[in-house]
């Protein structure tokens, strides 16, 4: 009748009786990549049960964390000695304590280190569950007013000039639309380089999504070079490139649309 009430989870090992602890799970948690109400309800349930918070930069996780009165234990786990991070988080998951990926904004591992984290979870047989949300990448698509049938999406493209022009020339008959990030030092460039290797081809350019300083661009790139003035060091910008087709960019657009639209929201 004793062994009968031992707990189900007790095991005897060299005559000592010891408690195995259930896994805990890992949350990928999404979120805003601006605003900070655009948060799902379950992110917040989330963010509020589990023992600790993984982030990127714990000072913005924690403004996020505190803007919905949320108190948590918020890690860094990148980016000096990430992997020695991870082997300590994934000790404390398989102590049975749960815990939420999270990145600066948006959704972890596109263009993030989260990657590392998530496929050692699952090395380890770890649950992982995703929250899902916010991602600059498809909010930019969704109001660039180009096909999302087919995306490309490229992180950051190359930094030097040469490859830059070596992998832009590569979609002059690219059919997908290619979204990427750009830093806001190399937009002149990015766009002087499409100007002349994709003159007609049409574009988008999301500056700082769902903030105060939303702006959104519309055009060829020699007309945003033109119209596109000096852009904040610490702003995101988001560039849809409209993938090619056959005689679709022979025409110019209606007089009736403008070429290069401007928009600002975040409210």
């Amino acid at each position: 009748m004793a062994q009968e009430r031992s707990q189900p989870n007790a095991r005897r090992v060299r005559g000592q009786t010891t408690t195995s602890h259930p896994t805990g799970t890992l949350y990928v948690v999404s979120t805003p990549i601006g605003h900070p109400d655009d948060i799902t309800l379950r992110a917040l349930a989330t963010l509020r049960h589990v023992t600790v918070v993984a982030s990127e930069d714990p000072r913005v996780t924690q403004a996020l964390l505190a803007h919905h009165g949320i108190t948590a234990t918020v890690t860094s786990y990148g980016p000096c000695n990430l992997r020695e991070k991870i082997r300590l988080l994934l000790h404390r998951v398989m102590q049975g304590e749960d815990i939420a990926l999270v990145s600066d904004n948006g959704t972890p591992v596109i263009y993030d280190p989260g990657s590392l984290f998530v496929a050692a979870a699952h090395q380890a047989g770890i649950p992982v569950k995703t929250i899902p949300g916010p991602s600059t990448m498809t909010a930019a698509a969704a109001i660039s007013g180009f096909s999302g049938d087919a995306i490309i999406f490229e992180g950051h493209l190359p930094s030097t000039s040469h490859r830059l022009a070596q992998y832009l020339s590569q979609l002059c008959k690219e059919r997908r639309t290619l979204v990427c990030f750009a830093a806001p030092n190399t937009l002149t460039k990015l766009l002087k380089t499409l100007a002349q290797l994709l003159p007609i081809r049409q574009m988008a350019i999301a500056i700082d999504l769902t903030t105060y300083r939303e702006t959104l661009y519309r055009g060829r790139p020699g007309e945003l070079l033109d119209r596109i003035g000096p852009v904040p060091k610490d702003s995101a910008v988001t560039v849809v490139i409209e993938g090619y087709a056959v005689g679709s960019h022979s025409k110019p657009m209606s007089r009736k649309i403008p070429r290069v639209t401007r928009l600002r929201g975040g409210e």
